[in-house]
């Protein structure tokens, strides 16, 4: 009788543990998601998702179909605490989905470090550590906002100034450029903000005929002040460097200031092959074209992402 109820018992134990483990499936990736987003959602890592999917990007069209792999109760338990602290519910999920990659998010994030056996991948912008750090100094023609989120991974401290020098040597007399977050001196999880995590990711703010109230203590929406020949010079001075392995990945800027930039470039006489490879514009906002792609949010600043290099 008692191996009877032992058997009993052992059974009902490994019910339970395949019912608490995520299953596999297909996920519909909604306006607003990112598949950072569905991995939360179902317990996952991002690394596991992107393996299931073939995929380098969190950046997918939406209603593109995603195949959700099975994660274990390991992986789920971990993710969960991790990002909320507690059990995630319908309500939960849904203010998940509406976290952007950039910018306040609704998902209160623990400040523990991993556990050292963690599978979690270590390196990328939403989920990773700052290995090599390098302060962005003091220099001319930008102010940094926060001095300590002010660290990068060398390349990209290193490109940042190389773009704003080609912006002011076109155009001396342009006003100073704000500067928002890089990163946290050893990265991880940053206030406000999705990514950011591993130097990779700068956050800056647009150059105005004329300096708004404000700026650059703060950012500010691209007025109808914006000036777009300075910006667009900022943007393409980025642009140069995605040939290189640690040059621009990915910029993140609002649709409707890239519809700006489009129309006084090709009025200047850009290229529309140009046009194409730089701006997301006028493909539509879930295009998955473009050196620039628009998120929410970003109507008051550039989110410049750099590729990791040999960090």
């Amino acid at each position: 009788m008692k191996e009877r109820e032992d058997s009993a018992v052992r059974s009902l134990i490994v019910v339970a543990l395949l019912c608490a483990t995520a299953e596999a499936g297909e996920h519909v990736v909604q306006r607003g998601e990112t598949l950072e987003h569905v991995a939360q959602q179902y317990g996952c890592t991002v690394e596991a998702v992107l393996r299931a999917n073939r995929l380098n990007t969190v950046l997918v069209k939406p209603g593109t179909v995603v195949q959700v792999p099975a994660c274990t109760l390991k992986t789920r338990a971990r993710t969960r605490e991790r990002i909320t602290g507690k059990p995630v519910d319908d309500a939960a999920r849904a203010r998940q989905a509406l976290a952007v990659i950039d910018g306040t998010t609704l998902i209160a994030a623990s400040r523990e470090a991993p556990d050292d056996d963690t599978d979690e991948p270590t390196g990328k912008p939403w989920n990773g550590k700052l290995r090599v750090a390098e302060r962005l100094p003091i220099g001319d023609g930008y102010q940094i906002r926060r001095p300590n989120r002010a660290f990068g991974a060398p390349h990209v401290v290193e490109h940042l100034k190389d773009a704003i020098a080609i912006v002011r040597a076109l155009y001396p007399d342009v006003h100073t450029l704000a500067i928002g977050d890089l990163s946290a001196e050893h990265g991880g999880k940053l206030a406000n903000h999705q990514s950011h995590q591993t130097g990779l990711d700068v956050d800056l703010g647009f150059f105005f005929h004329a300096m708004p109230v404000g700026y650059p203590d703060r950012f500010v929406a691209a007025t109808a002040d914006l000036d777009l020949e300075a910006t667009w010079a900022l943007i393409t001075a980025f642009a140069r460097t995605t040939h290189l392995d640690d040059g621009v990945q990915m910029i993140f800027l609002d649709y409707d200031i890239q519809a700006r930039l489009h129309a006084w470039a090709r009025k200047r006489g850009t290229p529309d092959d140009q046009l194409a490879s730089i701006l997301q514009y006028p493909r539509g906002k879930d295009s998955l074209s473009g050196l620039v792609r628009h998120w929410p949010n970003h109507a008051d600043h550039l989110h410049v992402r750099f590729k990791p290099g040999q960090l």
